[in-house]
């Protein structure tokens, strides 16, 4: 059938889909899976010829062909998310009939109505979305889910941000365009922290990781039998064994969101704030700025949010997008300045919204390729005049900058102003094994002793470890959690394609331990950490990442319990380095009450004074990720 209609062949194809339910039907009756496959393809042709009253009349019977107790011809209609024979089909279907609404209400009816009711069972797919990730439990279920997942959250910003457009109640639609924003960024955080390879993850009994394990294999595999279409008899006896698991997985959730806290938040809590939750996380100079980009109809969306505004800006994404990121990362990198500041400035007028004057702090919750843009480098005026990298008009001139990966995890962390540091660890390897293949860090080592000497000035306990001190070993056991700053100045590798393959290097002192600090490893550690830092941490500049790699490495440090993370998009292992973090550290202990972002954007502030270091190659790739 699908070879016929990739030749254009449509009438052969219509020909065979008719024959293959008429066989589906004459085995399995009027509900079966892969009948509502058929109908699912019969109705995407009808789309194919703006046929959309037709296609969702297929979308339709495509939904009672897979759910049990769903009898509706009523395109008004969607089942409720609890007895169906296959969720992904399931998902599809949603999803599609979705988008036949919305081209009827563009093309053809103009009804608010379609508008309404497409969102409406987007919302669906997005409840039908945390119930089948959190049952998943192999890897290509949840890529072909993240797939799906990622449509359905595009759809719902365009359809949200359109909706807004016409509707007499605007903010409820502008508030789900948001909300639907980011909730495709929690899915990434999902997918990020799924596979950690955590041993255990701290505090919780083996035991429950396991009853866990049980109840999701269990589920699935009763999902997957009443997919094959049993005996009524059959199909009885698994409905009921199904409602009796998943009564039991959600009494195995609320214990762990009573008992293990973190390890829920982490797992299962992908909740969105609303924008008056934010608001109220936000004094009078900060504003959020958080981005969607949508690949599918080429559009941009920026989410700007201050205590007292909520707005939203839509633009075409340029053909050159890519080319501009990429245009300005090699400008920093390779210090091509006509190359960087043609890049910087192009981005800055589609990226910067216009903000009051009192705005000099920004959270910027990025997304897809924009994770490894420094913000600060953007260029907030016409620049091409000038010849000098000092004199350049930055962001960080004007602004402080800091990182978060989704809103949802601002209301995981209490509001909090800087302690002040009550003591330090401090670890540097310096070298490393052969195996490694890693260049030595030679200026680490005065760098971590002359921080340590800014903290023994103040009589500030500190905890200083080099070269073989400096192990996996020690970090496993040295008690990380009664220290309020960690500062590693060693190598750091981000892996965008497996996150749970993210590392920090250090030494090995024990045949238990191989010098490489997993992700999954960071998991277990023990953190009640006000800041860590990773000074020489690479996460590459050279390619482009939807910034699941950089997930996988700070947000096993947020689990492990740190407030805030400095970490580098790329390596500058040299004196500069070393001049940053000790003009930071000197901040810091100067003023512990102004905010880490206050004391990052000085120390750069610093080095862009020093001729040798005005290059944002030197100061540019240090942000920091918290609140």
């Amino acid at each position: 059938t699908d070879a016929y209609k990739n030749m254009g062949n449509k009438t052969a194809a219509i020909g065979y889909y008719d024959r293959a339910i008429d066989m589906y039907r004459k085995s399995y009756g009027n509900k079966h899976p892969d009948i509502a496959n058929v109908l699912n393809a019969i109705g995407a042709h009808a789309m194919s010829e703006n046929k959309f009253s037709e296609a969702l009349k297929n979308y339709q019977l495509a939904l009672k062909a897979n759910v049990s107790d769903f009898e509706s011809d009523d395109e008004s209609a969607n089942p409720r998310l609890q007895n169906f024979y296959n969720g992904r089909t399931l998902l599809f279907t949603l999803l599609l009939k979705a988008k036949a609404l919305e081209a009827r209400h563009f093309g053809k009816t103009l009804k608010f109505t379609d508008l309404k009711l497409g969102i409406e069972t987007l919302q669906r797919c997005d409840t039908l979305i945390d119930k089948l990730r959190q049952q998943s439990t192999n890897e290509s279920d949840k890529i072909a889910l993240g797939v799906i997942a990622s449509e359905v959250y595009a759809n719902g910003v365009h359809m949200a941000y359109e909706a807004a457009d016409v509707a007499l109640r605007k903010r409820p639609y502008r508030e789900l365009a948001f909300y639907f924003a980011e909730k495709s960024k929690s899915a990434v955080l999902l997918e990020a922290i799924s596979e950690s390879d955590a041993k255990s993850f701290s505090g919780i009994p083996a035991l429950m990781l396991e009853e866990e394990k049980n109840l999701k294999s269990a589920i699935a595999l009763t999902a997957q039998k009443l997919a094959q279409k049993p005996t009524p008899e059959e199909e009885k006896y698994l409905r009921e064994t199904s409602f009796s698991l998943n009564r039991a997985y959600e009494h195995f959730v609320k214990k762990l969101e009573t008992d293990f806290p973190g390890y829920f938040n982490l797992k299962f809590n992908a909740a969105s704030p609303t924008i008056r939750q934010l608001q109220q996380l936000l004094d009078q100079k900060t504003a959020l700025i958080s981005y969607f980009i949508d690949d599918e109809n080429k559009r941009l969306y920026t989410f700007y949010i201050s205590n007292n505004a909520y707005k939203i800006t839509d633009h075409p994404l340029p053909a050159d997008f890519d080319r501009q990121i990429t245009g300005l990362r090699n400008g920093i990198y390779f210090n091509v300045m006509e190359a960087y500041i043609k890049a910087s400035r192009n981005l800055a007028k589609l990226l910067l919204p216009k903000m009051p004057g009192r705005i000099s702090h920004l959270v910027v919750i990025p997304t897809g390729r924009l994770s490894i843009v420094p913000f600060e480098t953007l260029l907030t005026k016409d620049s091409e005049a000038i010849k000098s990298f000092q004199k350049l008009p930055y962001l960080v001139n004007t602004h402080a900058v800091r990182y978060e990966f989704s809103a949802g995890l601002l209301l995981q962390k209490t509001k909090q102003g800087n302690s002040r540091p009550t003591n330090i660890f401090l670890c540097a390897p310096v070298s490393f094994p052969e195996k490694d293949n890693l260049n030595e860090l030679p200026a680490t080592e005065s760098e971590v002793k002359e921080i340590s000497q800014l903290f023994a000035s103040r009589n500030i306990r500190h905890s200083i470890y080099t070269r073989q001190e400096a192990s996996e070993h020690l970090v496993k056991n040295s008690g990380l959690k009664n220290y309020s700053l960690l500062h590693f100045a060693t190598h750091g590798v981000v892996d965008e394609s497996h996150p749970e393959l993210s590392r920090i290097f250090l030494q090995n002192t024990s045949e238990a331990e191989d010098g490489h600090l997993f992700a999954g490893e960071i998991y277990n550690l023990e953190m009640d950490a006000s800041l860590v830092t990773l000074s020489a941490c690479q996460t590459g500049l050279g390619k482009i990442s939807k910034g699941e790699g950089v997930i996988g490495l700070s947000r096993a440090l947020v689990y492990a319990g740190a407030k805030n993370i400095i970490v580098s998009f790329w390596s500058v292992a040299d004196e500069s380095t070393s001049v940053l973090m000790k003009n930071f550290y000197q901040r810091l202990l100067e003023e512990p009450s102004s905010g880490y972002s206050h004391h990052l954007r000085q120390a750069k502030l610093s080095l862009l004074k020093n001729e040798s270091y005005a290059s944002p190659y030197y100061w540019a790739p240090f942000i920091l990720i918290g609140f």
